[in-house]
């Protein structure tokens, strides 16, 4: 059902939006690899050229590839632009980056292949602090990578919270670090001082060394139940059914433990890989990225798809 409707919701964006710009070839890798997260021209659609019906529709497709939650943070995330916009106005002496506008209309939908037929197909949806990826092989989906980020990373009224669209993804790694026995904690903590951002950055491939930390297997009590939901908070931002390989993931932190500082950390194995990080603007500007190493792009499905269907 959940493919079903993805589909139904390509087509008909396919349908009311006649513009060769949005569907480009499945075989195209370099540019259906291509990902980032910050403001800049992108190949497809952006909704600055739909009306408002098609924008819609384009809507309509992010909402039927994640789960609710998922999708009111992205749709938050994407206000967030007007707030962004706000801020570096001068209303909080944010100065304005150079060449980085704040516009909720610079989001763009892309469609790879035709989701019509019976050969491979992706969609991509894209803009500053959302990177969210499909890819349909023989009627099995792959979903990652899947970035969300957030900036400002909450707005506050006094000490109430108005606005914080990743507040799970921190709590929860932070309740996991502090749930661990002292000695695992000791081995969690790899670092004094948090990069800068994530480490996997844009890549289109998994490529950094992210060895180190404490290995899930070793949880146990509470702490293994933590890790377990730090998990499916990822794995549910998705309506797929997920394959999910933790036995080789570790769990690492660096940077500050208390709140308000800078701070990162990662769950990192073969098949499943979070990063997470608040070190920009005064430790209120987060990333959170989910991706599957041997899977990204559909990479592991588009293998499996070819030596079956096409060996040599």
């Amino acid at each position: 059902m959940s493919l079903g409707r993805l589909r139904d919701a390509v087509l008909a964006l396919r349908v009311a939006l006649d513009d060769e710009r949005l569907v480009l070839p499945f075989d195209d890798e370099q540019e259906r690899r291509n990902w980032m997260y910050w403001p800049a021209p992108r190949q497809g659609v952006p909704f600055s050229d739909m009306t408002s019906d098609q924008q819609q529709l384009a809507f309509g497709v992010a909402a039927a590839a994640l789960t609710l939650p998922a999708y009111a943070k992205v749709t938050t995330i994407i206000g967030l632009e007007e707030i962004l916009r706000e801020l570096e106005a001068g209303g909080q002496k944010r100065r304005r980056p150079e060449n980085l506008p704040r516009d909720p209309t610079k989001y763009f939908t892309t469609l790879f292949g035709d989701a019509g037929g019976a050969g491979p197909w992706g969609w991509r949806f894209e803009g500053h602090h959302v990177s969210l990826h499909v890819t349909v092989i023989d009627g099995e989906v792959a979903s990652t990578p899947c970035f969300l980020g957030s900036n400002p990373a909450q707005v506050v009224h006094g000490d109430r919270v108005v606005l914080r669209p990743l507040a799970e993804e921190e709590d929860t790694g932070r309740s996991l670090l502090e749930s661990l026995p002292a000695e695992q904690r000791k081995r969690a903590l790899i670092d004094d001082r948090a990069p800068d951002d994530i480490l996997t950055f844009n890549s289109p491939k998994v490529d950094v060394d992210l060895s180190g930390g404490v290995p899930l297997a070793d949880m146990t009590g509470t702490a293994r139940e933590i890790a377990d939901t730090l998990v499916a908070l990822h794995v549910d931002r998705v309506p797929f059914p997920v394959d999910v390989d933790t036995s080789d993931v570790h769990f690492a932190w660096a940077g500050a433990t208390d709140r308000g500082r800078h701070h990162y950390y990662r769950l990192a194995g073969a098949r499943f890989l979070v990063e997470y990080d608040n070190t920009q603007n005064d430790a209120n500007h987060a990333h959170s990225v989910w991706r599957d190493p041997a899977n990204d792009f559909g990479d592991d499905l588009l293998r499996r798809h070819l030596a079956e269907d096409h060996p040599h």
